[in-house]
Parts: structure tokens; sequence; C-alpha cells
């Protein structure tokens, strides 16, 4: 370790580093040379006097300077030059997390450093760039190739400078944060923070000289067994590379858009690009490692060959929308009590339509039904492009609006920045450009969770931003069997899970996931956090009421929402997206968000086929459990009748579904 008065010397990202704090660099030794970058604890302002945008109580940006606040752990005041730590509650290991992340991103921006969240590894002298969401398997993959004896360039972030008439990556350190069971054999592995299964694993870093890039590959994942390759047109690379620059927030702030924007065309013009998709769902950290290693043969494979002819591409004009300060809307009159007969009048004005339901309740069929309204084509609407995905809660949403990793947070911090990312993302899609799912250009847009409205640990929603909610609810019997159905699993575990506060939807293992963690509660805790929160308009919808007249329950839903009303349309939408059809598309079309080990997402489509399938003592566990908030919802009565009128002989059950 070279030392000077006290500090550590490093070389990072094709800079000098001197530190008063030990970091995860290479160290340097050799000559003195004056440092490019000097990092030290000190004071820092509370705010900048002339913050250009960023996210309140988090960053703060103006050209020249940042400033990030990480609650409970530091604030970081970066300059060009120089990074001023002052401590605020964290470890040195916490405090060192969020440096080399979103502050050392905040610097390479300051030095016109173009920053993509992307692994990068050495091949033959020249740079693979590895893209990808949170959670799809970036540092897992350029593992897998350090393993076929390539050299690490950079891990979860990547700089790209000009060099030698071609785009270079920059490299970074010598290090993987790699999740749970990928490093579960490794011989030497450090925890980044306590409370994190993410650990810090030593990989070879042989160059200090940035690489030409030789290919960038798009890794994503899908519901499928089959690796799925594909080459990209250089417009599609293009909007890849902008989608996962890394702190796009800050660009505008800093005067670094139209730079990056520049670096991003000649990388897409120049570089091969490849799109991998493996399979996800479970996502299996052990069969991860193998499956990686058997993709980075077919992409070496596939660099050496590929060749894309330079194309003109238009740079995109700078929008501010994605990095807009949000508004608060109107609208936010009290529900507390809501019950599923209530008549609600028409929530009119701008916002966020969040359609909600524990899992299995029936929200993609709404969201069929509100497609196929809203686009009102003679054609039914594909079950694949569907409004009010779950596309809201990816960890790469909250990391570009934010402006922190999630991956980087625990549980309680995570929570913590949840209600003001969904106020962000509010703004981001009312700004975002119109298309036909919508009543009119930025008024209506919709967004689907299975997250209570707040939990024990605080709340998951602000009001600000929201038109209205609609949840759904079902019979928890029949949710039972159906959610079953979809995780695969033995019915006695999805009782359990039911029943357990702490439950969550498709856990991830090992840390690993593309979305953020969905706490649901309890059955009734979910339903109850709803009907009982007084912030935002709810209408609560029965599915056995859906399903007994699709027209009048729609409608109201409709209305309520405060979509243009259309009778006729309504009842062609319902038509379009009967079971029938959904399953026959679901034949034709594998459906994205189904999970790839279920045989079909959609199963059976009716209320009380509980009766066939649970057992006497499941259906007493449920009872026992959510008694009070089944007979508020009127599914009370036909649970104990069963229960009166059987016998645990005379009903013989599977214990997983089929």
């Amino acid at each position: 370790m070279a030392q000077r008065a006290g500090h550590h010397e490093y070389a990072a990202f094709g800079l000098l580093w001197r530190s008063s704090l030990a970091l995860p660099f290479a160290h340097r030794s050799g000559q003195p040379k004056p440092a490019d970058v000097t990092v030290r604890v000190g004071k820092t302002p509370a705010h900048l006097p002339s913050a250009a945008s960023g996210t309140p109580d988090c960053w703060e940006a103006s050209p020249g300077t940042a400033l990030l606040a990480v609650p409970d752990v530091a604030r970081y005041l970066v300059r060009r030059q120089e990074i001023v730590i002052e401590p605020g509650g964290g470890s040195e290991d916490d405090i060192v997390t969020f440096l080399v992340g979103p502050v050392a991103i905040a610097l390479l921006q300051l030095r016109g450093v173009a920053t993509l969240h992307a692994a990068s590894v050495d091949v033959d002298g020249e740079a693979v760039v590895v893209l990808g969401a949170s959670g799809v398997g970036k540092s897992a993959l350029a593992r897998a190739l350090v393993a076929r004896g390539h050299a690490l360039l950079a891990d979860n972030v990547t700089g790209l400078v000009p060099a030698g008439g071609r785009i270079a990556a920059l490299p970074a350190y010598p290090r993987l944060r790699l999740w749970g069971d990928l490093v579960a054999q490794a011989a030497r592995r450090q925890p980044t923070r306590d409370g994190l299964k993410k650990y810090w694993c030593a990989a070879p870093c042989t160059t200090a000289q940035p690489r030409p890039v030789r290919a960038v590959i798009l890794l994503q994942s899908h519901n499928q067994e089959a690796v799925d390759v594909l080459r990209l047109p250089v417009r599609d690379a293009f909007k890849a590379l902008w989608a996962h620059t890394a702190g796009k927030r800050l660009l505008d702030a800093l005067g670094q858009r139209q730079r990056h924007y520049r670096a991003a065309l000649a990388l897409a013009r120049e570089a091969p690009f490849v799109r991998v998709r493996r399979a996800h769902h479970p996502f299996q950290t052990a069969r991860l490692a193998d499956e990686v290693a058997a993709l980075a043969a077919q992409i070496e494979a596939l660099v050496a060959e590929c060749q894309v002819p330079p194309s003109a591409v238009a740079l995109p004009s700078a929008r501010r929308h994605d990095g807009a300060t949000p508004r608060a809307y109107a609208n936010r009159a009290g529900t507390k009590g809501a019950a599923p007969d209530a008549v609600w009048p028409a929530v009119h004005g701008r916002g966020v339509v969040w359609i909600v339901a524990y899992p299995k309740s029936g929200t993609t069929w709404l969201r069929a039904v509100l497609t196929n309204y809203l686009q009102d084509q003679p054609h039914a609407a594909s079950i694949n492009a569907l409004v009010g995905d779950m596309g809201v809660s990816a960890r790469d949403n909250f990391d570009q609006l934010i402006g922190l990793d999630s991956s980087d947070l625990r549980a309680d911090e995570l929570v913590r920045h949840l209600p003001r990312f969904r106020e962000l993302l509010a703004d981001a899609l009312l700004a975002a450009p119109a298309d036909a799912c919508r009543d009119s250009p930025g008024r209506r847009v919709f967004a689907k969770s299975h997250e209570p409205f707040e939990a024990s640990d605080g709340p998951r929603f602000s009001p600000i931003g929201i038109a209205c909610a609609i949840y759904l609810v079902r019979n928890p019997l029949d949710v039972a069997v159906s959610y079953a159905h979809h995780l695969q699993e033995q019915i006695e575990q999805t009782v359990r899970r039911m029943n357990d506060p702490a439950a969550r939807d498709l856990p991830a293992v090992g840390g690993i996931g593309k979305l953020l963690p969905n706490p649901l509660g309890t059955w009734s805790e979910n339903v109850a956090s709803w009907l009982q929160q007084s912030a935002v308009p709810t209408c609560v919808a029965r599915y056995e009421d859906l399903l007994t007249d699709p027209i009048a329950g729609f409608g109201r839903i409709v209305r309520f929402a405060g979509l243009k009303w259309q009778a006729d349309r309504l009842a062609h939408a319902v038509e379009q997206a009967s079971f029938n059809r959904l399953c026959a598309q679901e034949a034709e079309q594998r459906f994205g968000e189904g999970r790839r080990t279920t045989p079909t997402f959609f199963r059976a489509g009716v209320a009380g086929g509980w009766r066939d399938v649970l057992t006497q003592d499941q259906v007493q566990a449920l009872v026992a459990a959510h008694r009070p908030m089944m007979a508020r919802l009127g599914y009370l009565q036909e649970a104990a009748k069963f229960l009166a009128t059987t016998t645990p002989d005379t009903v013989r059950s599977p214990t997983l579904v089929s």
C-alpha cells in the first residue's frame, strides 16, 4: 500500500486518487505525482446555493459541483478534483460503498467522462462492455469471462472516453461486487456493507490503460428456457446506451448531456451490439454461473464475426422530463373505510392510476380490459402490451430517479426512499410521450403494484402524483389455489405465505432480482392497507362481482378513473379481454410476465374453484388468519358453510395445483 502523509494512493478510472480512506481500488506505487482527485473528510454545505436540479434530500447539482446526502451514512461534496466526505453515522464500509458508486459517477461526469451502468472485460486488448438492468447478471457474466482468462476492466460503472479515434472503456478497480450464492464458495470475499449479502471479490485487472470497445452486450432475461441472441441496429444500440446511462439525472445540471449523447452515438456506430436474453424466474444463482460461462463462448464467437455498418442517428432533443421536479396534484379526497359496494365519483385531473391487489386477484384481467378500452381497435390488444405492467418497480427506475444504486441499500434504507421514488416516477410517467393507451396526452397513465399502501416499517406510496387507485380483492381461498399454481409450490406453502406478515412476492435468491423487493404482508394486511388509508381516492372492486356482471363492474372502474365513458366500447373491450381470448393469446405467444416454470399464467378464471382443491385444514388456516376481513368483504359465510358441511374424508386434494 502506497502511503504519503497518511494518505493512500490509488489508480482507478484513469485517474490518480489520493485518499484518507482505504478504497477498493488498485494501489499505486512509483514516483510521486500530483493527484487527479483528492478524497478527504471535512464539512459539506447543507445545500448548493444555485442547484439546477436533483433529487431533494438526496442529490443536488449545478455546473461544476454535486452534493449527495445518504441519510445516516454521509454527505459527499463532489468537484472535478476533490471529494469531501462528511460522515453522518455510517461505517467506513458504508461510506466507501456510495463513494465508488454514485459519487464516482458524478466525479466522472464532471470530468467529461460518459458513464454507463455496465461491466466491462478486457478481451485480447479490447473491451467487451456488458449493459443491463440491475439484477440481470452483469457482474456474474463478467466473472464468467474473467474465469475464462480475461481481465476485468470495470464492474457496475464503465466510463467511456475517446482514445485513438475510437471510444474506449476506462479500467476501474480490480474487484467485482457479487451477491449471495454466486460467491458462497469464494475463498476471498468481503461484505460490502453489514446487513447486505453482497460481497467484494478480487478479480485480475491487468491494465491501467483505456481499452477500445470491441463489442457491447445488452444482457436481458425472459421467461423461456432458450438463450436468445440478436444483433441490434445502430438506432436500437443508441437507445440501449441511453437507457443504461449511469447518473442520467445529473447530466443536465452538470452540463454534460450533449457530451454524453455524442459518446453514446459514436459507440453505437462503431461497435458491434448484441442483445443476449437468458432465462429468469426462478433466478437460480448456482445455475447462473454455469449459464453465463456457456454464454461467454457464444459471445466471443459473435464478437469476432459481428460487423455493424455506420448509420445516421439523430441526437434526441435535450428534454428535461427525466430530471423534472415533481408537482403536487389535486384529488386526494379521503376514502377511509372504503367498501366494495361504495359508489365513488369520477376522479378528474392529471395523475397516475395505480392498479393494486394481492397477487392473483385479477389485475392482469383488469389491465387487459383497460388496454382494449383505451385502444378501441377491432383486434384484441396483445397480452404483452398491456397498460400498467410492473416495470415501474424495476430497480433501474429507482436507481435513475433517486440517484442511488438500490442494490447498495439495506431494506430499511430502501423503504425510506420509496415514497419519493414514486413521486418522481409519477412525474416521469406523466411527462413521457403519449401513446394509444392513454385517455388523453399526459392525463392518465396506469401502474401496477402488489404492495400495501403502508406497512409496519413505513409508507410505500406518496399521494403526490397519484390520481386514484383501483384495488381488486378476491376470495383468499381462491387466491391460495391460483397463487400456488403461479408459484408452482405446495398449497400448504402458499397458505403460510398468505398468513405471513413478512411475505414477499417472488422473493429473490441471494439478494438478486430486477425488481425492487415487493413486500406483501398478510392477505388481510395488504387489503386493509388500501381500504383504510385516506390519502388516495380508492375504488375497491371484488373479482367475483366482475365475473358476475363485467359491464357493471368494469364500468364503475372506468368512470371512477375519469376515463371517457362509452358503454358499447366497454362491452367490446370486455369481449376482447375474455378469459378464452387471453388463453388463446398465451398459447400463441408466451405471456412475458409469466413465470418460466409455470405451465400457463391464465389458469381457470372462475370463482369458487377452491371447494374442489382445498382441504379442511387449509380452509381453516386461512379463515383463522383472515376472519374479520373475510367477513367484511362477504367471503366468510361460504367458507363457514364449507367447514360445517364437509369432513376431511370428503375432500381429497393434490398438494400441488396443476
